[in-house]
């Protein structure tokens, strides 16, 4: 079980990475999270906007989306621009050294959050000190299911995912679905799963900080899978149906080779930590 006491702090806090991100998505966001804040009780949320774009022009854009949203529905934001692009992890836990709450929120600029599902999330948590992270059930632009939470990947399924054709896919389709973790325990309001999203994690931050914040070794993908893999150590990683979002993101193979050469290191990094899988 995580332990909880008493805090004097704010009951949740947030952090976005934003690295030359959609910035209308970003505003997007910002109106869910206000929207979604204004259904429950909270009077103060601090927020931290961690600008890795290295780029002045368009950090001056950045904040004043922020200005817009600042104290809409308790939000107080802050805009930090970095000095040097460290990845989303190193990104993450520089917004966590700003801030400090009894919840944390891990955000992706790309995230829209449902107007119910702050409050779902806040009870969820609230009622179960057993659960160390809680995940969305995630859908995409055009309404579709997104199977954010997976289980544990082998290097079969991750290829297949981003190389094969469709043909081969469907061949390989009870792999994909089990890895994506479709159909199972869809009636329950949650469901223990083994890996969640970083666009979007409710996670205490006692547990949190216990876990160490993110591993920065990890430039981009599978940072996420490492932070799941050590609050699993801490306490219960569950998916809450509640909860919903839309994410806008994905697909690493169609956004180039820089994003499949991140991938591919990440994928290395996070199999010899926690054990290589070829199939299955």
């Amino acid at each position: 079980m995580v332990p909880d006491t008493a805090y004097s702090l704010p009951e949740l806090a947030i952090s976005v990475v934003l690295f030359h991100s959609d910035l209308e998505r970003f505003d997007n966001l910002l109106g869910s999270l206000a929207k979604a804040l204004g259904r429950t009780e909270l009077s103060t949320v601090p927020m931290v906007c961690v600008d890795n774009s290295l780029d002045s022009n368009y950090a001056l854009q950045g904040r004043a989306i922020c200005d817009r949203w600042q104290g809409a529905a308790g939000l107080a934001i802050d805009w930090v621009s970095t000095s040097a692009n460290g990845g989303y992890g190193a990104g993450h836990n520089v917004g966590l050294s700003q801030v400090n709450s009894r919840y944390h929120l891990l955000l992706n600029p790309d995230v829209a959050l449902d107007e119910h599902a702050m409050g779902a999330a806040l009870d969820c948590l609230n009622s179960r000190p057993e659960v160390a992270l809680l995940a969305p059930v995630g859908f995409g632009s055009a309404g579709q299911p997104e199977y954010l939470a997976k289980a544990y990947p082998s290097i079969w399924v991750l290829a297949l995912r981003a190389f094969a054709p469709a043909w081969l896919q469907r061949l390989n389709a009870e792999a994909l679905d089990r890895y994506e973790m479709r159909g199972q325990d869809d009636a329950q309001d949650t469901r223990a799963v083994t890996l969640a999203s970083g666009c979007c994690m409710w996670i205490r931050r006692h547990a949190l900080d216990q876990a160490g914040g993110f591993d920065e070794s990890y430039f981009l993908y599978f940072e996420d899978y490492d932070l799941s893999m050590k609050l699993a150590q801490i306490g219960e990683v569950i998916e809450c149906r509640a909860v919903s979002i839309v994410h806008h993101g994905g697909d690493a193979a169609r956004k180039g080779w820089r994003h499949i050469h991140w991938f591919t290191v990440g994928a290395i990094r996070f199999f010899r930590r926690w054990g290589w899988r070829w199939f299955g």
